[in-house]
């Protein structure tokens, strides 16, 4: 009798690990949707309220060596290149937290797969916000644009031209110095 009840406490402690392991984890899934449930960023929101399924949260926050990243990232987005390489409907969220580096950002950008149109491309909608932390006043970069191509960085897929042309110019400025 009393191996029997080793045995179940045995077992009972191995399944409570597990389930710690798969939802209480830093960087699960579970955990990562719990953190974001009130963040206010149109990304999050419309991902809260989405119907079609999802890939999941990608994560990533910090630089170098404090770099802090989803436990199932690669999954993750592995999941959503296979989703659009056959236009299932999925979406993926992709946060990125740069507040502690010196860009001072957090981007947001929720993908959704849409469907296939008349040239059997698969549509992509990106519901994308980028706020400054260094500058509160300015207003954040978002955007809600649709396209058929999906980049290697995902986040910036859907990009419309006048975004890409404001971060080229604000790299291409740079510091300047005052000579007199």
């Amino acid at each position: 009798m009393m191996k029997k009840i080793v045995w179940l406490a045995v077992i009972v402690g191995v399944a409570l690990v597990a389930i710690y392991v798969k939802f209480g984890y830093n960087g699960s899934q579970f955990q990562l949707r719990n953190a974001f449930r009130y963040v206010e960023a149109f990304p999050i929101e419309h991902f809260q309220n989405a119907t079609e399924k999802s890939c999941g949260i990608w994560y990533e926050s910090g630089s170098g060596d404090a770099l802090v990243a989803g436990k199932e990232n690669a999954v993750v987005k592995e999941c959503f290149k296979e989703a659009f390489a056959e236009c299932a409907v999925k979406n993926i969220l992709l946060v990125k937290d740069q507040s502690e580096t010196a860009e001072k950002n957090i981007s947001y950008s929720l993908i959704r797969i849409l469907r296939k149109n008349d040239l059997n491309e698969c549509i992509i909608q990106n519901y994308y916000e980028e706020v400054n932390l260094a500058e509160p006043e300015v207003a954040p970069i978002s955007y809600i644009n649709t396209c058929t191509v999906l980049t290697d960085e995902m986040e910036r897929s859907c990009e419309p031209l006048f975004i890409k042309d404001a971060r080229k110019d604000k790299l291409d400025i740079g510091p300047t110095l005052n000579v007199e």
